[in-house]
């Protein structure tokens, strides 16, 4: 099975602005003293932005951390020159961090399942009465909540690590008859459900996809939300009639 633990992409986000932060300021300081250019602050901080993100792809950074690298410099130099305090950087950084803190270690960002796919999900469910259903990554809880609305019948689960969404989803379904859990999808045991389902992000989805099949037992459902298994085509795809054409990716174990 693929090594389920990715890198640690803060630290090679950090890495990448900072090698990018030394290069940009080098060449305007061999460019100052050397031919007497004094570049502008924009160009500085937008080339900034471009080299990090240039290099956190060649650290194998996911395509989604690009806008933030070419965002980041310029934000700062604006706080910076417009005085922000300093504990407003803080409570940002918190704030972000308890909303994302999954994006640190399993670089998966914090999508949320919209109600057409939620319908469409339902028809998805298996008849029977009793089956358990588990959602890895369990965002707001809006999934569980309507599904376990919709099929009172069945048992739903669900998994959650970043702090600030698994609380608000705590709060959501205080009065849901759904099971929702803090903590890793990867210390989480896939034995005995009859669906799995994920809307996480394309990196992780192959190690998950082997774990899935090394621990979920045959004819139940792992059902993917937008991003594919490597070179694993998908048993059926369900094409939801949403803004984007969400496509549910669905592998028969």
């Amino acid at each position: 099975m693929p090594d389920p633990k990715p890198r640690r992409p803060l630290v090679a986000a950090l890495a990448a602005q900072a090698i990018a932060a030394m290069l940009a300021f080098a060449l305007t300081w061999v460019l100052g003293r050397g031919a007497g250019i004094s570049l502008p602050l924009p160009l500085i901080v937008g080339g900034q932005g471009v080299v990090a993100a240039i290099i956190g792809s060649r650290l194998g950074l996911a395509p989604w951390w690009v806008p933030i690298h070419l965002i980041a410099p310029g934000a700062f130099a604006a706080a910076m020159l417009m005085d922000v305090p300093a504990w407003i950087f803080l409570a940002a950084f918190l704030g972000l961090l308890l909303v994302y803190w999954n994006a640190g270690d399993e670089q998966v960002p914090l999508y949320l399942t919209n109600r057409t796919t939620w319908r469409a999900l339902s028809d998805l469910l298996p008849t029977k009465e009793g089956a358990r259903f588990l959602d890895l990554g369990s965002g707001l809880g809006g999934t569980l909540g309507f599904l376990a609305r919709r099929r009172p019948d069945m048992t739903f689960e669900g998994i959650e690590s970043a702090p600030a969404p698994y609380l608000l989803a705590k709060i959501r379904l205080f009065v849901t008859p759904v099971n929702l859990r803090f903590g890793s999808l990867w210390d989480t045991n896939l034995v005995g459900y009859d669906v799995v389902y994920c809307f996480l992000s394309p990196v992780p989805m192959a190690a998950l996809y082997e774990k899935a099949r090394a621990e979920m037992r045959p004819g139940s459902l792992f059902i993917s939300n937008s991003f594919a298994v490597p070179d694993v085509a998908a048993d059926q795809t369900v094409v939801v009639e949403d803004a984007r054409q969400t496509k549910l990716m669905i592998w028969k174990m």
